[in-house]
């Protein structure tokens, strides 16, 4: 079953996404940053604090498509012509234009690293752990797994504050291998995966954000659990009947 097309309209009304994120943490009994003081803080501060547990968070939402930008574009018919010119193959042509999202998504982490390292020192505790939380609801052109794939790029050598990137859906549902049943992801990626401390306390974050969208949206049909790094593979946002794929 080819799952675009599958809703007219979309299967709920768009929930707000920060708004419904504080609320989710506050019922974890974390807290929201900017709450703790009578003004906007003098660092620039992370959004969510995990205190008994020493977790910093920062949630960041994307809502660009960024290979419709004139930049994207004008790289696209760069390597349109080096195609043309055979010094490039059809795949590499492919993942050299996807590339072309990577620096936008690189400022995206430069800002996430620059709030959860201030945060940080504002708490004096080199130990605390840093989550990024990345909502993409808005960048359906590139495949799930390969957005994930340019965001970790960024982690090997840089960003050192950030100790695990949550991917994540809230109102763009998506279409994973083998299944005809529209998913929401949330997909975590460490940078030490024997962070055992980190792993548990974000799958379990994990397990309860499902639970609090069921409050708000309806059960879902089933929820999948799984280690599998290749679930994700050639997942795509599913597009309702006026929006476009490029």
């Amino acid at each position: 079953m080819d799952i675009d097309g599958f809703w007219d309209i979309g299967p709920h009304d768009a929930i707000p996404v920060e708004k419904s994120m504080d609320s989710f943490i506050k019922e974890q009994s974390g807290i929201r940053i900017s709450e703790m003081f009578n003004k906007t803080p003098i660092f620039s501060n992370a959004d969510y604090w995990f205190e008994r547990e020493k977790i910093v968070i920062e949630l960041k939402e994307i809502e660009t498509e960024f290979l419709h930008s004139k930049s994207a574009k004008e790289q696209f018919f760069a390597l349109l012509e080096r195609l043309k010119n055979n010094e490039l193959d059809i795949s590499s042509f492919h993942s050299e234009f996807i590339r072309t999202a990577r620096p936008a998504l690189g400022r995206i982490l430069k800002k996430v690293n620059k709030q959860i390292k201030e945060t940080k020192e504002y708490f004096r505790a080199p130990d605390i752990r840093g989550c990024a939380i990345i909502v993409n609801d808005g960048f359906t052109s590139v495949d799930h797994d390969l957005v994930m794939a340019l965001l970790c790029s960024h982690l090997k050598d840089s960003y050192k504050s950030i100790d695990c990137i949550i991917y994540l859906t809230v109102n763009r549902y998506v279409e994973i291998q083998d299944s005809d049943e529209p998913k929401l992801i949330w997909a975590p990626v460490y940078r030490d995966e024997k962070d055992d401390y980190l792993v548990d306390f974000v799958n379990q974050l994990g397990e309860k954000w499902v639970d609090f969208l069921e409050k708000k949206l309806g059960s879902f049909t089933s929820r999948i659990s799984t280690d599998e790094s290749d679930i994700l593979r050639n997942s795509h946002s599913i597009l309702l009947p006026l929006e476009e794929r490029y």
